[in-house]
């Protein structure tokens, strides 16, 4: 394994503040970009994102798979990586940038979107994959995750304070802002990859052997813990989305505060993540990441419905719960992927080969069936008891959604944490039983 010292740690961090402000972008902006700035009508522009939803999830797997079958001189995630970045950027410059023509045209968003979500993902997954194969001590993990998510944490804190540090006169279109962001993706991506690319050598490959597709499928469900993780992390990211889909109606209709502080209440729960972070890596590895996420889990729960005893108007008590949120929603970005590691271990245990791709891929998709079934169940469920956004009707409703049906599904995931088996001791005995089955394999040959 790559000895990773704090700047090498660092350097694998760096292309996270791009992806970070793209995924970003791709949530806040883009979508209402299409909708209200081309002339597209918002079915279509509906249409066009659900379709691109659904093929994001589709080729998850398979980029994982293949980048674990990948063999050069080079690794198996750096000629992704290499690849990947330019033609990424390319495709960014499409969808964000289109052009007055181009983005007046549903099948030029289709085109774009659709491969902007291959080129995302092929390099998404070698990216996380990497990171998952620099150290195989528990701890050490723990603290290369730390400093990726604390990168994606500025790449947030970029989006929402950039802009507006550079429009300070006027309101800037949406377009305007995609720009902004496309011109900052552009030299920001291609230095902190390099400097990975040169900087952090990959480690070599533990296992030579590549299982087939069949025999990789077969190998996960062997993997009861990655399999009882992955249901853990559906709940946890299926709860978070239900309250990401209600939030701006809450700051809204609830707090009765002007939707421009949105960003300004993002920021500060980025913010305190990205300070809190250091701290929450240590009470994680004394702990047991499991049973910090567990916590997390019930701390989130218990931290929502203080948005509805907030008084209208104040934005200084919105503030200080967005603040507490960012120490309680953290471990939600920064942990599960560390756990997915160590689950890649207990794989090989159990007779996989060496798929860390292949189990980025299936949290990767897990996250991504949490998001697009959240925004299904919290938008109908409001409207079905009474809330009525043109009018403001039906607060009640609105806050039982947003801030109380998310624990329905962070407590079970806690409990699915608290009782995970791996912990820190048991992943010590399975990787001592790999170094000596490895090493009698290499005395046979």
């Amino acid at each position: 394994m790559t000895e990773m010292n704090t700047a090498r740690s660092l350097l694998y961090a760096g292309p996270a503040v791009v992806l970070s402000m793209m995924t970003f972008a791709l949530v806040v902006y883009i979508p209402a970009f299409y909708a209200t700035e081309t002339g597209l009508s918002l079915a279509a522009v509906g249409a066009a994102f659900f379709a691109a939803r659904l093929w994001d999830a589709f080729i998850d797997p398979f980029i994982g798979y293949y980048a674990d079958k990948t063999h050069s001189r080079w690794g198996r995630r750096k000629p992704w990586i290499t690849l990947g970045v330019p033609l990424l950027l390319l495709t960014a410059w499409w969808l964000f940038v289109p052009g007055s023509e181009g983005g007046k045209s549903i099948t030029y968003l289709l085109v774009s979107i659709f491969l902007f979500y291959v080129l995302w993902t092929g390099v998404q997954i070698p990216y996380l994959s990497l990171g998952a194969e620099l150290s195989s001590d528990y701890a050490e993990r723990s603290r290369i995750v730390g400093f990726r998510e604390s990168a994606m944490f500025v790449g947030t804190i970029l989006a929402t304070g950039v802009p507006a540090l550079v429009f300070t006169s006027g309101n800037p279109s949406i377009g305007q802002i995609l720009e902004l962001f496309f011109q900052m993706s552009l030299i920001i991506l291609p230095v902190t990859a390099l400097l990975l690319l040169w900087k952090v050598p990959e480690p070599k490959q533990i296992d030579s052997h590549v299982p087939s597709m069949k025999e990789t499928l077969a190998a996960l469900r062997r993997n009861r813990a990655f399999l009882r993780l992955n249901i853990a992390a559906f709940l946890l990211w299926l709860g978070l989305h239900i309250y990401n889909a209600g939030v701006l109606l809450v700051i809204q209709h609830q707090l009765k505060l002007p939707t421009s502080i949105f960003l300004q209440l993002v920021l500060i729960q980025f913010a305190v993540g990205l300070v809190m972070n250091p701290l929450l890596i240590k009470l994680a590895n004394r702990w047991g990441k499991h049973k910090a996420l567990g916590l997390a889990a019930v701390l989130v729960s218990l931290s929502l419905p203080l948005l509805a005893m907030m008084p209208p108007a104040d934005k200084t008590s919105a503030m200080l719960v967005f603040a507490l949120l960012g120490i309680t929603i953290s471990p939600i970005w920064v942990l599960p992927t560390a756990l997915v590691a160590d689950a890649v271990d207990i794989g090989r245990f159990k007779g996989g080969g060496d798929q860390s791709g292949m189990y980025m891929a299936i949290y990767n998709l897990m996250v991504k069936f949490a998001l697009a079934l959240s925004v299904g169940i919290a938008l109908p469920l409001m409207q079905w008891f009474g809330f009525n956004p043109e009018t403001g009707a039906g607060n009640g409703a609105l806050v039982a959604v947003t801030l109380l049906l998310p624990a329905a599904a962070f407590l079970p995931a806690a409990w699915l944490l608290f009782t995970y088996p791996l912990d820190q001791r048991r992943l010590g005995v399975v990787q001592r039983w790999l170094a000596r089955s490895a090493h009698r394999s290499e005395i046979k040959a």
